[in-house]
């Protein structure tokens, strides 16, 4: 297959998740509709101290607007969730705000995924190098081990934070559905 003629193609799409909000350049583009742009978003407290070098949520919403205006498939990431002191307040603003600032055409056609944070102590290391202010996002309390390093929120802790969401979700974004939460 031609992938300059990927469009012309009934069947499939092509699906591009980023946290970046420079998009004009592909504004433009005549995508026929087959383009998926999956928007990671986070409370603008978590994308300061965790998403170094990432655009910041004003700039990702204005560009969530101009891609739903341009044609794009829109969804909206919310990843990923970080339990830090007062993640209930902080999300629960970031899904409100979302709800004022996103176009009416974006809160018509857009799709959600929510995937928690899962910890590393490979990324830590990374991290720790290449971010030496950054936070450290493992947490003994309410994490536990996946194997190999891996951590992720202890079940019981996920699964309220799950409610949570999704009420908070129903309640701004009662017409859009939820893709799945991991």
């Amino acid at each position: 297959m031609d992938n300059r003629k990927f469009c012309k193609y009934k069947k499939g799409f092509l699906t591009l998740p980023t946290k970046f909000d420079m998009v004009d350049s592909i504004l433009p583009l005549d995508h026929k509709g087959k383009i998926i742009i999956r928007m990671s978003v986070n409370p603008s407290e978590i994308i300061n101290k965790v998403e170094f070098g990432t655009s910041r949520l004003n700039g990702r919403i204005e560009a969530i607007n101009k891609l739903a205006e341009a044609g794009y498939k829109i969804g909206i990431l919310i990843a990923p969730v970080i339990f830090v002191e007062n993640w209930q307040e902080l999300y629960s603003n970031l899904i409100k705000e979302l709800s004022v600032k996103l176009s009416d055409k974006v809160k018509r056609q857009a799709f959600f995924e929510i995937i928690f944070m899962t910890y590393s102590y490979v990324h830590t290391k990374i991290n720790e190098e290449a971010f030496p202010n950054a936070i450290n996002l493992y947490d003994k309390e309410i994490m536990t081990g996946r194997g190999n390093g891996k951590y992720a929120y202890r079940i019981n802790i996920r699964k309220e934070a799950e409610t949570f969401l999704i009420d908070k979700m129903k309640k701004y974004f009662p017409n859009n559905k939820i893709e799945y939460i991991v």
